[in-house]
């Protein structure tokens, strides 16, 4: 009895520890625990029943993990073991809060502890060598705690602790003396635990949003491509506040895998870095505020870290630092941040280092075959073994997909070309539509995004700039960090809401130069991070332009006077009627009943800066802290990042004439009305001479009486 309630406790523990990892699927363990638990009451465990779950266990865990039935028949069993063999691997870098696992990492611990619990209660069945067995069990019963608590480094090691000693107190303890151990041990736990928090690090002892089913506070950052819903609550709370010379995107861990089912780690942390020539040395300063990370953000290929812990190298050109920053820490980066000009990348040659086949490769199984791209042949079909082309012919989607990616390169003179247009091909045209809110796909998401959904955030456009990509032959890897976030005095706060994800595209001459391909995103990138991005105006100062920029800036100033001097009250509502009248330009439908979410969307044709004044008007409506500007000059200037001047002068002229259909409802009925208006004022005018007409005849008459008056009486 004493050893099935030590083993209740270090199960129970065990669930609360995964549950913020893997979600409530791991309560599906229960069954097992419950027959191990009662084997170990009886004091018997007989060989046919271990048998019997043995085998039956291995299914129950994959459907009960979110495995679909048809994985278990034997013509899918290369889907199932490629799926089972990611999520054994993706296991240790779970991060709690971002999200409840993947069908992979949920059927594989499903799978393995109920077999480890197996194998513990058989081992503590009766029999000799009793102690060393006994001694065994126990370990192996605590393993996936253990493992749940060196994944998740949080501080919350005081009542797991305490209910650990109080599991192997009674797991030890005679049958005799269960009664007084369990005493004890309750209260050793219950003072253990009480000290450890009075002089310990502070920290929430039961997570109630996990209690509750409600989506947790945003405060970690996993790397860990989902590609389903966001299951966290973002309000734009200060995570990290950098200080840095120039913006960069904010990288934490680089994805060089792709397996399929999406972008993942890969590589190990023994992969050669490649040259970089184009990269300068900068050195940063973080101050941790909500951010709840091991992980160092870094604005490119980490040198040296400088904290207060010890520094791992991890995966991915990442690093980490344990035991975990708290709040208000604070730690310094040496990195090298490539920055190059557009016109270099433009003229590039194709890159030749031999190790850049692992970045045009896509893989089928684990550790197997693999499709890979032609560096430097734009449009040429890509290389594939027999087992991919099986594959390709079995899934059609990936065959669209080839097809999307040669003709998207074919032609192309340069690698730069080729970025630039798959770029344009996400972002512009409407083609693909900015949403978080998307489905769990449990198939290929990537595939199905750029063929079906063509919804979805950062993750589903990086990863799909990056399949493209390499099908075309061209070396890329997707990175997963904050975006650049609001500079304020060279101090760069990043929010929640910048959490990002972008890729990176190895240039010859010059290194991984990062791209961003996501429009209309919620996180805030700097214009000069991308090379895609218009550049940002320099003020040179003096009268250093030329004639016809001057003659040009005149103009333009006029059509900006005309396009700004009007204001609606639909303009202090959201974001103004200028945006209303540029969304129609670009193609969009704007109604009274268009929401601002319709709007961004709209306006992302255009460009992402546009869309973010939009975006910025739909976040200042939802979420605390003061409005941002929305003034018609911050239009103009977020066009004219987006397009460039002539260009947004003609976009301005032509909104200055064009209005929303629901704007030119409103003007025809306000001219009606003033139409009637000025009828009822002729009209009345008409009655008003009609009326002095009859009182100047009756004045007549009245003075033609009165002088025949005296004639009459004489």
């Amino acid at each position: 009895m004493t050893r099935a309630a030590g083993m209740l406790l270090v199960a129970a523990m065990t669930l609360a520890a995964w549950m913020p990892l893997l979600g409530r699927r791991v309560l599906w363990a229960l069954p097992v625990v419950a027959l191990v638990a009662g084997a170990l009451a009886v004091r018997r465990f007989p060989a046919r029943l271990a048998m019997a779950v043995t085998l039956v266990w291995p299914p129950a865990a994959l459907m009960a993990g979110g495995a679909p039935a048809g994985w278990l028949w034997p013509g899918a069993w290369d889907t199932l073991v490629l799926a089972l063999a990611d999520g054994a691997r993706e296991l240790p870098l779970l991060v709690p809060g971002e999200r409840a696992g993947d069908l992979g990492t949920r059927s594989i611990w499903l799978l393995a502890t109920g077999m480890i619990y197996l194998g513990a209660g058989a081992m503590a069945a009766p029999g000799p060598p009793a102690r060393l067995r006994s001694g065994a069990a126990f370990a192996l019963l605590t393993a996936p705690w253990m493992l749940a608590a060196a994944i998740r480094q949080t501080d919350e090691s005081a009542w797991p602790g305490a209910v650990l000693l109080l599991a192997g107190l009674l797991w030890f303890a005679p049958r005799r003396a269960a009664l007084p151990v369990l005493a004890l041990g309750t209260a050793a736990a219950v003072i253990a635990t009480a000290a450890g928090q009075a002089l310990g690090p502070r920290s929430q002892w039961l997570n109630v949003d996990d209690m509750v089913g409600r989506e947790p506070q945003f405060q970690t950052l996993n790397t860990t491509q989902s590609y389903g819903p966001i299951n966290d609550r973002r309000t734009g709370a200060t995570m990290l506040e950098i200080t840095s010379p120039r913006p960069a995107l904010w990288r934490m861990q680089v994805l060089e895998r792709y397996g399929w089912r999406g972008w993942e780690v890969g590589g190990g942390v023994l992969r050669p870095a490649l040259p970089e020539p184009a990269a300068e040395p900068v050195d940063i300063e973080v101050r941790v505020r909500n951010l709840r990370d091991s992980q160092v953000v870094s604005p490119g290929r980490i040198r040296s870290v400088e904290a207060s812990g010890r520094i791992d190298v991890m995966p991915g050109e990442a690093r980490r630092v344990i035991p975990q920053p708290r709040q208000d820490a604070l730690y310094r980066v040496k990195a090298d941040m490539v920055r190059v000009d557009p016109a270099a990348l433009r003229a590039a040659p194709p890159p030749t280092d031999p190790a850049l086949g692992a970045y045009t490769n896509l893989w089928y199984r684990w550790g197997g075959e693999r499709m890979a791209g032609r560096v430097g042949e734009y449009g040429a079909a890509p290389d594939m073994t027999p087992g991919v082309e099986r594959f390709v012919e079995r899934v059609p989607t990936m065959g669209q997909v080839i097809d999307m990616a040669r003709g998207l390169a074919a032609g192309a003179r340069s690698q730069y070309e080729v970025v630039e247009r798959v770029e344009r091909f996400l972002t512009e045209g409407g083609r693909f539509r900015y949403s978080t809110d998307v489905r769990q796909s449990i198939g290929f998401p990537i595939l199905e995004f750029l063929v079906n959904d063509r919804t979805g955030y950062c993750q589903h456009f990086a990863g799909a700039a990056a399949l493209l990509l390499r099908l075309a032959g061209v070396p890329t890897r997707v990175v997963a960090g904050f975006a650049t976030g609001k500079a304020e005095d060279g101090v760069y706060r990043v929010r929640d809401t910048d959490a990002h994800a972008w890729i990176e595209v190895y240039f010859e001459g010059h290194g991984w130069v990062p791209f961003d391909p996501t429009p209309a995103a919620d996180a805030e990138v700097a214009a000069e991070v991308d090379p895609l991005s218009p550049p940002v105006p320099a003020d040179r100062g003096g009268a250093t332009a030329a004639a016809p920029a001057v003659a040009l800036g005149l103009a333009g100033a006029g059509v900006i006077f005309l396009a700004l001097r009007r204001r609606t009250r639909r303009d202090r509502a959201h974001g103004g009627e200028l945006l209303e009248r540029l969304a129609v330009r670009a193609g969009g439908r704007v109604t009274p009943a268009t929401t601002l979410s319709d709007l961004r969307h709209q306006l992302a044709r255009i460009g992402p800066h546009v869309a973010a004044v939009a975006a910025d008007a739909e976040r200042a409506r939802y979420a605390p802290g003061p409005a941002p500007p929305r003034s018609r000059a911050r239009v103009a200037r977020a066009l004219l990042a987006d397009v460039g001047a002539p260009k947004a002068l003609l976009l301005l002229a032509a909104a200055a004439v064009a209005r929303p259909a629901g704007a030119r409802e409103d003007g025809v009925r306000e001219a009606g009305v003033r139409q009637a208006g000025v009828r009822e004022d002729r009209v009345r005018q008409a009655g008003v001479r009609e009326d002095r007409a009859r009182e100047d005849a009756r004045a007549a008459v009245t003075a033609r009486r009165g002088q025949g008056r005296p004639e009459d009486g004489g």
